[in-house]
């Protein structure tokens, strides 16, 4: 009669666990076409952001579509910073973003330019502190 180590059993029914759940990380699809793509659901969320900036600020004027949007390198040439920029609003509809995270503040200059006149480049509204 043959003896079993305790467990033994447990060991082979954890191997076999550990290759069905590695089996299942990937899946089969064919190579994707070349280019730089971005999803909807980025889309959405500037969208979203930006409808929520504008009701934070309450400004009348000012909507997602009639904004021109450019994604750039995380710090990228600008006229205000010799290092560069991360973000920029170039009048009267460019909104230029390095991150994802900047959107919001550029929305703001934006919106300040289109309603009051002034973007306000030194970032003297308190928009900046309670719309981002």
């Amino acid at each position: 009669m043959m003896k079993m180590k305790p467990f033994s059993g447990l060991r082979y029914v954890g191997l076999l666990f550990l290759c069905f759940s590695m089996s299942a990380c990937g899946e089969e699809v064919s190579a994707g076409k070349a280019g730089l793509f971005i999803d909807d659901s980025t889309t959405t969320f500037l969208k979203t952001e930006f409808d929520d900036t504008k009701a934070c600020a309450k400004f009348e004027n000012g909507a997602f579509e009639d904004v021109s949007i450019a994604i750039m390198p995380p710090t990228f040439p600008c006229k205000h910073y010799a290092g560069g920029c991360s973000g920029e609003y170039v009048n009267p509809n460019h909104l230029k973003v390095g991150s994802l995270y900047v959107w919001r503040h550029e929305v703001i200059h934006y919106l300040l330019d289109l309603n009051t006149g002034d973007p306000d480049a030194g970032h003297r509204s308190d928009l900046f502190k309670t719309c981002i």
